[in-house]
């Protein structure tokens, strides 16, 4: 973005505190963010202060519950490059202040008018699982052809959608944003606020049934993204599930299906998880080096994009030959004495969890096969007898080691009679699979963020 202090008290309806107008009027905000320790020179600084929500907790989860007013930060933003910053109140600081009623509020007024400035085409990606990693796959296609910006890492919620967006070059063709959700109404307000061209939902899973109660809940609030769907828009979703097919029926619109059934606008089949993942989507052979048959549906539905804008199957094969993908989120990494790791660390859920046991049974090796299995959590009051039912799958798969960590896999541990860890110890558990490990094995790391199983891939490494 590229915007004069004065254009952005204007649009946000503030006060100017600490600036002249003349001032404001010449000095340019080229970007926002809301950690100060993150700050770029010349950009605006987002301090948060909504303690009552939980998607903005989980961005400042480095943060003790006193440091969660980023008013507390507005000095440190001016130390590292800051030009501006919101406030909800006066500040004793020398950093020139926009004063508005919510910064939050500030936040997405800003967004939306940029978001209308630039105009780019505007995809939605949402789902219980898999979202990221489409996002990423239909941004390494259409990027073939056009200039497009998407979501960095996970940045899905009500701060991290309208600041991606703030963040996109003034020559964006497409925006690719992935949209998260824990509560009933906030798709619905991205989506408004965003009103893509195209809004696809991946599959429907337990993740957040702690809130949620049920599967059906979940695709209710799923459904959301649709809202602000424009009028000639087109709704991308997974045909193989139910509960999105009856939700669907209702929506008059254009609609696109993919799933492994035929019956699918683009049917996935002939699928072979080897070390590069292959399969066909009606009929078009296509590959790419991801982990995990349900991977191919993901694949499809980036191929149900791409067909939007009239790429070829040769343009569509070389997005996904350049693909990127989010750290963390099933990468295949080096350890220490040459063992393969399997890094899937940010989140979990018993879906997630099953399809990663399923890719380390299958995966090649001469080795050892190695399970490290935390917490799933947001699981509510099913946590135990969620956790509990990856016995069978676990037992069924025979892993040489298996290894668990976090207190509700202590359940499971007792019943499996495996090892168990605290998460407090996860330099115990690194060193015990330092002593295990040779240059033939593969070890997975699967937990939800909480657990932090990333400290030990970096241990291992």
């Amino acid at each position: 973005m590229h915007y004069s202090i004065a254009e952005i008290c204007k649009i946000v309806d503030g006060k100017l505190i600490n600036i002249s107008n003349r001032q404001a009027n010449e000095t340019f905000v080229d970007s926002l963010d809301f950690d100060s320790r993150k700050i770029k020179q010349g950009a605006l600084f987002l301090p948060i202060s909504d303690h009552d929500n939980a998607s903005v907790h989980k961005l400042f989860s480095d943060y003790t519950i006193a440091e969660k007013d980023g008013h507390k930060f507005i000095n440190s933003a001016l130390k590292n490059g800051a030009v501006a910053s919101f406030a909800d109140h006066i500040v004793q600081t020398s950093l020139p202040l926009i004063l508005v009623s919510d910064t939050q509020l500030a936040l997405w007024a800003l967004a939306k008018n940029y978001l209308n400035k630039i105009n780019p085409k505007r995809i939605a990606v949402t789902g219980s699982n898999g979202k990221t990693t489409t996002k990423d796959l239909i941004a390494s296609v259409l990027s073939r052809k056009y200039k497009v910006h998407r979501t960095v890492a996970s940045n899905n919620n009500e701060i991290g959608v309208p600041t991606t967006i703030l963040n996109m070059p003034a020559d964006t063709e497409i925006a690719v944003i992935e949209m998260g959700m824990d509560h009933l109404g906030q798709l619905t307000a991205l989506s408004k606020m965003l009103e893509p061209n195209i809004s696809l939902i991946t599959m429907i899973g337990e993740a957040h049934i702690e809130f949620f109660k049920t599967r059906d809940k979940i695709a209710d609030a799923k459904m959301e993204i649709i809202k602000g769907l424009k009028k000639d828009g087109t709704f991308i979703y997974d045909g193989d599930e139910i509960l999105l097919k009856e939700r669907a029926d209702l929506f008059s619109g254009e609609k696109v299906t993919f799933g492994e059934k035929e019956s699918n606008n683009f049917w996935v089949s002939q699928i072979e998880d080897k070390k590069r993942l292959s399969f066909k989507v009606n009929q078009e052979t296509y590959s790419v080096n991801l982990l995990g048959k349900f991977n191919a549906d993901n694949c499809a539905a980036a191929v149900a994009v791409a067909k939007e804008f009239n790429l070829s199957s040769k343009t569509i094969q070389e997005g996904f030959d350049n693909l990127q993908i989010t750290k963390n989120r099933l990468q295949l990494l080096t350890g220490s004495k040459g063992e393969t790791i399997i890094s899937d660390v940010y989140n979990s859920n018993p879906t997630a969890a099953i399809k990663a046991i399923e890719i380390l049974k299958d995966f090649p090796t001469r080795g050892k096969k190695i399970l490290v299995l935390g917490d799933m959590l947001e699981l509510g009051d099913q946590e135990v007898s969620l956790h509990l039912a990856l016995k069978a799958p676990i037992e069924r798969a025979a892993f040489d080691e298996v290894y668990l960590v976090g207190p509700i896999m202590k359940s499971l541990a007792v019943k499996m009679q495996a090892r168990w860890y605290d998460k407090a110890f996860l330099t115990d558990l690194s060193r015990d699979l330092q002593s295990s490990l040779s240059k033939n094995d593969v070890v997975l790391l699967k937990a939800s963020h909480g657990i932090h199983l990333e400290k030990v891939e970096r241990a291992l490494i």
